[in-house]
């Protein structure tokens, strides 16, 4: 593995995906700014994730065909404009164009960042995919505590740091990222490895990405409604939510890299699998509770199940499409957070009409069906991914 490498392209997902990040954060701002409902909070999660779902899977074909690597900075670019125009903006259809277009630049970047850390990854795939996907972790750790101090310091405008991070890190990733390139396409394509010789298999495919769609629904509904249910149902401030969220998150960042190691050794259905049955309980017991503490308690569980299992099923995804390594990239982690954004509304709607705990419920019941996927992925043949 080409650690150099793999950390450049994580450090990109970090500066990508610290605007995700930021969206939840801003949420209970703009409702007490605007007097947005939370079916239209759930809404800007949609704008954020919808047109992700439809697009990254082209990039990512292209990237199949043709290597782009500056679609990793025009990415950064454009996620951060669309969150930094947020604070600018008055009408809430100009506020969901510009989360759309920050949906956008994630959808360009990661299909081509993912492509890039599997191919400098080497035989460590987990490991290496673990790297990578610890940088968008640590972008939604750093976007609620950016965004609420932002907010704090210059109200709404404060957004525009946003803007600021992805000029410069658009600026610095770019040339590096064009030597990247050139490297790379001289070097084998790890998936290939280990990938039954190259071939699709579309069946186990399209489980693991059932599997990624209930992932994707649940970890977005958590991601919105976290500090809302931290202002809402334990009454506590906007900032508090967001502490709340970024711890959260934080413990997501050691549990993906945990998943990351453990899939090398004991394989990818396996943590994917484990995952799931962690899922259930977290999920039901965290809608239930109405002790502060307890659903502290819970935040850590909750994070090992949503984030262990990102890069599993990443690579996973690669071994099981290894003739479009960058195509499955595009499934797999536009899948694992474009989905959700869909179904946001949907839980929204819920919360609006029955309250947050309800919600919370479920999902917790959803949770059931990506566990019936998880256990469906047939066992790998010797020379497969695991």
């Amino acid at each position: 593995m080409d650690v150099r490498k793999v950390l450049l392209v994580s450090l990109g997902h970090l500066s990508c995906d610290v605007n995700g990040g930021a969206l939840p954060a801003l949420l209970p701002f703009l409702r007490a700014e605007y007097g947005f409902t939370y079916q239209a909070a759930g809404g800007l999660m949609f704008a954020y994730s919808c047109l992700s779902s439809v697009i990254q899977p082209v990039f990512g074909y292209v990237a199949d065909k043709i290597a782009k690597p500056w679609f990793i900075s025009l990415g950064v670019l454009l996620a951060g404009f669309g969150v930094a125009a947020i604070g600018f903006l008055h009408v809430y259809w100009a506020i969901f164009a510009a989360v759309a277009v920050s949906g956008v630049g994630a959808a360009l970047f990661h299909p081509e960042g993912a492509r890039y850390a599997n191919k400098v990854s080497g035989r460590a795939q987990g490991t290496g995919l673990s790297i990578f996907s610890v940088g968008g972790n640590g972008g939604y750790v750093l976007g609620p505590l950016l965004a609420v101090t932002a907010v704090h310091a210059w109200g709404m405008a404060g957004t525009a740091v946003f803007g600021v991070i992805a000029v410069l890190m658009a600026s610095v990733l770019l040339v590096p990222l064009r030597r990247m390139a050139a490297a790379a396409r001289r070097s084998p394509v790890g998936a290939e490895r280990g990938s039954e010789a190259g071939r699709n298999n579309w069946r186990e495919f399209s489980k693991l990405t059932g599997a990624i769609v209930v992932r994707s629904i649940l970890f977005v509904g958590f991601n919105t409604f976290i500090p809302l249910y931290w202002v809402q149902v334990f009454g506590r401030s906007e900032a508090a939510g967001a502490v709340a969220l970024t711890g959260f998150a934080a413990f997501g960042v050691f549990s993906n890299f945990a998943g990351g190691l453990l899939s090398d050794r004991y394989g990818y259905r396996t943590i994917i699998r484990g995952a799931y049955a962690l899922l259930i309980p977290s999920a039901v017991l965290f809608g239930l509770t109405r002790n502060l503490y307890v659903a502290y308690a819970l935040l850590p569980l909750l994070g090992f199940a949503l984030y262990a299992p990102f890069s599993s099923m990443v690579v996973l995804g690669q071994s099981l499409l290894a003739r479009n390594i960058g195509f499955a990239s595009g499934v797999t982690m536009g899948l694992s957070t474009s989905v959700g954004g869909i179904f946001a509304p949907v839980l929204g709607k819920i919360a609006d009409t029955h309250g947050l705990p309800a919600a919370i419920h479920v999902m917790g019941a959803v949770a059931v069906l990506g566990a019936l996927f998880a256990f469906a992925l047939a066992a790998p043949k010797p020379a497969a991914g695991r």
